[in-house]
């Protein structure tokens, strides 16, 4: 509405003849040199980057190791290798900087997982009348029977609304209510919307526990944030599955999904097996530095139950098991066999 406002006002004032709308801005337009472009990057960071305190970070140390290499004859190519050493430096995996246009590329911090050890194909080879629930994006749930009279369960991303998931819970739980147990597998999910993790989670809930805090930065100093808000885990939807729940997760389990881990992970009746998830957790907002270059920066500091900070580190499973290169290229998943024996 402010936008709108300033724009008529503007139009009025073209019309009288008086001034120009580009007079009405809000402060001097950034400089866009190399100087400049670096300077802003890490003062947006400075002001509202999450995690210096819970990653023991010295931000303006890394400031004078990288700031010293911008020069006003710095060029586009080693603008940007500075700015993703420095970005580096956090690595985290949400944080990442793009250059649009003709000459696109990009950089993502934190350490890069190949997700070689699943292969949903492979492992679909075992699910016995497999179903498939679709969103316009194409496969977002898949459901059916493992041997043994064990259920089956495998999410893509957690990204739809909590509506959707209801229903496609729904459908699940009804299908697979006479199952001796389920393996519910969220390897490779990239993320999602945490309610709709929180929601899923409360399908295998009995009562009610915190899994999770959050707060978010809204000061100059590294230790400015929002009151922390308070994350439970709860019985949600019109019934829950009670059996015993093997929970699959990898290095390539980011983000919501491991919001979804640390919410099963705080009832009785899961197992998380598997590999430690990626660690990454925090909201990542996008901002534009004066050159036009586009990056994300973590705003959140998210916590556990415990009150501990995962981020860089990851959920570790309870009980770990890997598939290797040989287990897919022989067609077997090694994993999803672990959790199924755990079952039957």
């Amino acid at each position: 509405m402010k936008s709108f406002l300033i724009k008529i006002f503007c139009l009025v004032l073209l019309l009288v003849g008086t001034i120009a709308c580009n007079d009405l801005t809000l402060g001097p337009e950034p400089a866009n040199t190399p100087e400049a472009n670096y300077e802003m990057l890490w003062q947006e960071f400075d002001r509202m980057y999450g995690q210096f305190e819970a990653k023991n970070l010295d931000w303006s140390a890394i400031y004078k190791k990288y700031r010293p290499q911008v020069k006003p004859g710095t060029t586009d190519d080693e603008l940007f290798k500075i700015m993703t050493q420095t970005l580096g430096e956090l690595n985290d995996g949400h944080i990442w900087l793009l250059t649009p246009g003709p000459t696109y590329r990009r950089y993502d911090s934190g350490p890069v997982y190949t997700g070689d050890d699943f292969s949903a194909a492979i492992t679909q080879k075992y699910v016995q009348e497999p179903k498939e629930l679709t969103t316009a994006e194409g496969l977002n749930v898949l459901y059916g029977k493992l041997p043994g009279n064990v259920g089956y369960l495998y999410f893509v991303d957690l990204g739809q609304n909590p509506g959707f998931y209801e229903r496609a819970m729904d459908e699940v739980l009804g299908t697979l209510a006479d199952t001796k147990g389920l393996i519910v597998d969220v390897r490779n999910l990239g993320g999602g919307l945490d309610r709709s993790s929180q929601y899923v989670a409360g399908r295998f809930a009995s009562d009610r526990k915190l899994f999770m805090t959050t707060r978010f930065r809204n000061g100059p100093q590294h230790s400015d944030f929002t009151s922390p808000i308070e994350w439970y885990v709860e019985p949600t939807g019109k019934k829950q599955y009670p059996k015993p729940v093997v929970l699959l997760t990898n290095r390539l389990t980011q983000s919501a999904g491991e919001t979804f881990a640390l919410a099963m992970n705080q009832l009785p009746t899961v197992t998380q097996l598997g590999d430690t998830t990626y660690g990454i957790f925090s909201d990542n907002p996008k901002r534009e530095l004066p050159n036009g270059w586009i990056y994300s920066v973590s705003t959140g500091d998210f916590r556990a139950a415990d009150g501990k900070s995962y981020e860089g580190i990851g959920v570790s499973p309870r009980v770990r098991v890997l598939n290797t290169k040989e287990d897919l290229a022989a067609g077997r998943d090694k994993v999803l066999e672990a959790a199924l024996g755990r079952l039957q």
